[in-house]
C-alpha cells in the first residue's frame, strides 16, 4: 500500500511537470519559451529530481535496506542520473512486482532525458542562432540594413522593417545584452572593431544589385563621423563606372547632433550620393508641422477663406516653452513655413508669428542660430539698400523671455499674452524637460487656461514615448508631439517618408517638363525619358546641395497650410472620395485659371502651365506671394542672404558641362541668392536680367516658380495616393 501511495504522488508531481513544460512550449510566445527553456540551464527543474528520490527509495526499501541507508542511496542514484546514468539494479524487485511502479520509473527517466536535451539546447542554440545569423547575412541576396549602435531607437528601426529584409544591429554587446536581443529576436553582431567589419561589408555591398543600407547611430559623434568617413573611403575605391551608380544601391544614414551638422553636411557632400545626414530634430520638427499646421486651427474670424488673407487686428503667437534642441528646430521648421499673408498695398504683405521664446538660458547664444537664422539680421543692418534689391523682412517677430518655469512671474507673463485679445490664435509648445515634466506642465497650463477664461490656446507637447498620463489630455485641445519611435526611427520614414516622395517626384517631372518644352519631340521617346529620368534622380543625389534637397522638401511640406488658407485638406484616398481638379481650381483659381492649353501632351498626367508676366490680382496670386515669402523664410533660417545688384548682373559660374553662365547671384557655397528679395523685387530682377541678357522680361521671369505648388497641386497629391478635401466651415 505504502508503495503504491509513493509512486501515485510520484506520478502525479511528473505529469504536473509534463503539461507545465509543453503547456510552455505550445501556449508561451517565444520570449517567454526562451526564459523557460534557461530555467533548464539555471537547475530550476531539480524538482524533477526531487521527485525521483522517494521513487528509488520506495524500491530501495523493497529491495531489504532500511530507511536510511534507502534514503542515501537514492540520493547517490539521482545524482548519478543528473549525468544520464539511468539505474534500476537496486530497484529491480518492486518493478517486476508493481507494473505502475515500473512505468513511473520509466516516466521520470524520460523527463530526465527531456531535461538533458533542453538543458543542451538552453547552453547552445542562441550561439547556433547567432552563426547561422551570420551566415545568412552573408550568403543572401536579399536587401540589407546594418545597423551601427546599441540603443532603443536603433532597435525600433529594426523592428519597424516590415519588408523581413536581412539585418543586424552591429555594437560591443555585453553577455547580458546579447541574451536581451537574443529572446526578442533581434539580430545582433558583436565586436570590439566595426571599423573593420564596415569595410568588409561596403565592399560586399559594391557587388549587390540589392539595396544596403547602413544606418550609423553610435550615440557618439566621433563614431559616428570615423565610420561615415571609412565608408566614404571605401567608395572612392570603386571603379568610376560603379562610383556614378552605387548611390542606387548603397545608402548610409547618419544620425547626429545639430550641434555638428556642418561635419556632417561635409561628409554628406563627399558621399558620391550615398550618405544622407539625418537630424531627429528636424525630423520631429517636420512631423509637428506637417499634423499641426497653425493654419489648420484658424477660424473664419481670425482667416478670409475667400482670399486667404489674415484679418486686421489677429495676432498669431506661439509659445515655445524651453529652448533646446526640440523648440529651437521647431521655431526654424514653423518660421520656414507658418507664414501668413494679410491684406497691402498692391501685394499681400506678411502677417508675422509673435514667437515668444521662455527659456532661463540666453536664448539668442547659439553658435548655430548666428551661423543661419540670424546671419541676415547681424549682417544687413547697416548696408546701402541702393545696392540691393527690395530687402525682405524679418520672417518672424521673436520676443525672448529669459525666465525659469519656476518664476512667480512665468504665469503672469504667458496670461498676459493669451488674454490679450480673444480672436488671437494663441499656441504653446512645450518641451523643457522630461516626458513628466512636460506632461504636468501641460496639466497646470490647462487649469490655468480654465482660469483665465481662454479658449483660443492649443497646447503641445513633446513626449518621446506614450505614457499613460497622456490620456486625460487628450480632449482639452492638447497634442503630443514628437513621439521618436513613430517619427524618427521607423526605416520607410527614413528611406522615403511621404514629404520626400512629393519633393522627389515634382523635382522629376520638372526636369522632364523643362527638357520637354525645349524639344517636344521628346515626348514621345520612351528611351529618353528614361534617360532624363535616371539623371534628374541623380542630381537630387549627387549633384544638389543638402540645402536644395531642404528647400523642395519645406515647399511640400507647406501643402497643407496653403490649402487650409482655403478652407480646404488633403489626406490618403477614401471611399468618401475628394474633390475634382475643376472644383479645386476653381477654389484656388478663381478666374485666374493657370492656362494649359498650349501644349497637346502632359507629363505623367501634370497638365503644362504657361506663365506671362501678367500676373492678375486674385486668390492665386495672393497664394503665389506667400509661398515666395515662406520661401524668403526657409532661405533666411538657413542663413543664406541677399545678393547685391552687382553680384546679379555680373557674377558668373561653370556648368557641368563646362560652359560659363551668369550665376544670377545664385551662390550656395556662399549661401547668396539674388532672389532673396520682396515680390515686387522679383519684378526688378527681372528686368534687370533681361536687359543684361537682351531677351524678353517673360524670358527671365521667376514669379512663375512661387505659383507652380498650388497650381500643379491636385495631380501631385493625387499621384502620390492623397485627396483634396473641403473643411467643414463654422456657422
Amino acid at each position: 500500500m505504502l508503495y503504491n501511495i509513493i509512486t501515485a504522488v510520484c506520478f502525479v508531481l511528473l505529469v504536473l511537470q509534463f503539461f507545465i513544460f509543453f503547456g510552455s512550449i505550445i501556449f508561451n510566445k517565444r520570449k517567454q519559451k526562451i526564459a523557460f527553456f534557461r530555467d533548464f540551464k539555471k537547475g530550476r527543474v531539480i524538482f524533477i529530481y526531487l521527485t525521483a528520490i522517494p521513487l528509488y527509495w520506495a524500491g530501495y526499501v523493497r529491495a531489504g535496506l532500511d530507511y536510511l541507508r534507502a534514503f542515501f542511496s537514492s540520493i547517490s542514484t539521482v545524482i548519478n542520473l543528473v549525468v544520464l546514468k539511468y539505474e534500476t539494479e537496486g530497484i529491480n524487485k518492486l518493478m517486476a512486482e508493481n507494473d505502475f511502479y515500473f512505468w513511473t520509473v520509466y516516466f521520470c527517466f524520460l523527463m530526465v532525458t527531456v531535461n538533458a536535451v533542453f538543458l543542451t539546447l538552453s547552453l547552445t542554440a542562441q550561439r547556433l542562432w547567432c552563426a547561422l545569423g551570420k551566415l545568412g547575412l552573408s550568403l543572401s541576396k536579399k536587401e540589407k540594413i546594418y545597423i551601427f549602435g546599441k540603443n532603443p531607437g536603433n532597435e525600433a528601426i529594426y523592428t519597424s522593417d516590415k519588408d523581413k529584409r536581412k539585418k543586424a544591429i552591429i555594437d560591443e554587446f555585453t553577455p547580458e545584452e546579447q541574451e536581451r536581443l537574443y529572446m526578442e529576436r533581434i539580430f545582433f553582431i558583436s565586436t570590439g572593431s566595426p571599423i573593420r567589419l564596415v569595410k568588409k561589408l561596403v565592399e560586399s555591398a559594391k557587388k549587390s544589385k540589392k539595396e544596403n543600407i547602413f544606418i550609423i547611430n553610435t550615440g557618439d559623434e566621433e563614431k559616428n563621423i570615423k565610420l561615415c568617413t571609412t565608408i566614404v573611403d571605401q567608395i572612392k575605391k570603386a571603379p568610376a563606372a560603379l562610383k556614378k551608380s552605387l548611390f542606387l544601391t548603397t545608402k548610409v544614414f547618419v544620425f547626429g547632433d545639430p550641434t555638428y551638422q556642418a561635419i556632417y553636411e561635409d561628409l554628406v557632400a563627399r558621399g558620391f550620393g550615398c550618405l544622407h545626414y539625418v537630424n531627429k530634430y528636424q525630423k520631429m520638427a517636420m512631423d509637428f508641422i506637417d499634423r499641426y499646421p497653425l493654419s489648420l486651427f484658424l477660424n473664419k474670424d481670425q482667416i478670409d477663406f475667400s482670399t486667404s488673407l489674415v484679418k486686421p487686428k489677429i495676432n498669431i503667437n506661439m509659445l515655445l516653452i524651453g529652448f533646446g534642441h526640440t523648440n529651437r528646430q521647431i521655431f526654424l521648421t514653423s518660421v520656414a513655413n507658418n507664414q501668413f499673408i494679410t491684406r497691402g498695398a498692391e501685394y499681400p504683405e506678411s502677417k508675422k508669428v509673435n514667437y515668444h521664446i521662455f527659456d532661463k538660458e540666453k536664448t539668442r547664444n547659439d553658435k548655430n542660430l548666428n551661423h543661419t537664422y540670424y546671419r541676415y539680421e547681424q549682417e544687413f543692418k547697416d548696408v546701402h539698400e541702393d545696392d540691393y534689391l527690395p530687402l525682405p523682412a524679418l520672417p518672424a517677430e521673436e520676443i525672448h523671455n529669459e525666465r525659469d518655469i519656476n518664476s512667480a512671474y512665468f504665469y503672469d507673463e504667458i496670461r498676459e499674452i493669451v488674454t490679450k485679445n480673444p480672436l488671437d490664435a494663441n499656441f504653446a509648445v512645450i518641451a523643457f524637460g522630461t516626458d513628466l515634466e512636460n506632461l504636468d506642465m501641460a496639466h497646470k497650463l490647462i487649469e490655468k487656461r480654465k482660469e483665465w477664461g481662454v479658449d483660443n490656446l492649443n497646447i503641445f507637447v513633446r513626449v518621446s514615448i506614450w505614457h499613460k498620463e497622456q490620456t486625460v489630455l487628450e480632449d482639452e485641445k492638447t497634442h503630443f508631439i514628437c513621439n521618436e519611435k513613430d517619427t524618427v526611427y521607423d526605416i520607410e520614414k527614413i528611406l522615403s517618408g511621404k514629404i520626400l516622395k512629393m519633393a522627389k517626384l515634382r523635382n522629376e517631372i520638372y526636369d522632364l517638363e523643362y527638357e520637354i518644352t525645349k524639344n517636344p519631340k521628346i515626348a514621345t521617346d520612351e528611351k529618353k525619358l528614361l534617360e532624363i529620368r535616371a539623371e534628374s534622380n541623380e542630381n537630387w543625389h549627387k549633384s544638389k546641395s543638402q540645402m536644395e534637397r531642404d528647400s523642395s522638401l519645406y515647399c511640400c511640406l507647406s501643402l497643407r497650410s496653403k490649402l487650409n488658407m482655403m478652407g480646404l485638406d488633403y489626406r490618403p484616398v477614401t471611399n468618401k472620395g475628394g474633390i475634382s481638379e475643376e472644383k479645386f481650381k476653381e477654389i484656388y483659381a478663381g478666374k485666374d485659371l493657370p492656362v494649359t492649353d498650349r501644349y497637346s501632351y502632359d507629363i505623367d498626367g501634370k497638365k503644362i502651365v504657361h506663365y506671362d508676366i501678367n500676373f492678375k490680382p486674385s486668390r492665386r496670386r495672393n497664394m503665389a506671394v506667400q509661398e515666395h515669402q515662406r520661401w524668403n523664410s526657409f532661405m533666411i533660417s538657413r542663413g543664406v542672404v541677399p545678393s547685391a545688384k552687382k553680384q546679379i548682373l555680373e557674377e558668373q559660374t561653370m556648368k557641368s558641362n563646362g560652359e560659363i553662365e551668369y550665376s544670377n547671384g545664385k551662390n550656395y557655397s556662399v549661401r547668396r541668392h539674388g532672389n532673396l528679395t520682396t515680390f515686387k523685387g522679383l519684378e526688378q530682377f527681372r528686368r534687370l536680367v533681361a536687359a543684361r541678357d537682351k531677351v524678353s522680361e517673360e524670358k527671365r521671369d521667376v514669379i512663375k516658380y512661387d505659383y507652380q505648388i498650388l497650381d500643379d497641386a491636385h495631380w501631385l497629391l493625387t499621384s502620390c495616393g492623397y485627396e483634396i478635401f473641403e473643411l467643414e466651415k463654422e456657422d
